[in-house]
């Protein structure tokens, strides 16, 4: 048995979090899915999108995973970057409270940022084959915009 050191942070959308307390995946998925749903019949009837039920569901569900994916993304930036900052003995996250030190802060922005980015950019691709580019492009960017991890600003220390 390899014995290696194990170092836990405190974020509100820990990857290590789902190997702890698996039911909170589910949680998150779940949160995930309701918020989808919602923000994409608002994009779909906001830009009238006539989207065939059958169409919607399997378009919805696969916004829905790209999703989460760009979630975990986000959630890995900070994680590395934890680990990275262990490595240089240095404090460049603070997970307990992400607002003590402006790099802290940076870094949390640049996670929810790089999520939303990926999420328009995963949702355009996508998107452009069952609609237009123009049509892609709006409802990626509703998506990435609406339904970042904005949690990852939330500090643990408020929730403990």
């Amino acid at each position: 048995m390899v014995n290696a050191p194990l170092f836990v942070h405190h974020v509100i959308f820990p990857v290590f979090m789902f190997y702890s307390f698996p039911p909170l995946l589910g949680f998150a998925s779940l949160a995930n899915l309701l918020i989808d749903m919602l923000v994409f019949i608002l994009a779909i009837k906001f830009f009238s999108i006539p989207v065939a039920w059958r169409q919607g569901l399997n378009m919805f569900i696969s916004l829905w995973l790209i999703g989460l994916v760009a979630d975990v993304a986000g959630s890995l930036f900070l994680t590395f970057t934890g680990a990275i900052s262990l490595k240089m003995k240095t404090n460049l996250v603070n997970y307990f409270s992400i607002y003590a030190s402006p790099t802290s802060i940076l870094f949390f922005i640049l996670a929810v940022v790089l999520s939303g980015f990926i999420i328009y950019w995963l949702d355009r691709l996508y998107l452009s084959g069952p609609l237009s580019k123009k049509q892609a492009a709006r409802v990626a960017l509703v998506f990435a915009f609406l339904t970042a991890p904005y949690t990852f600003l939330i500090p643990t220390s408020w929730i403990y």
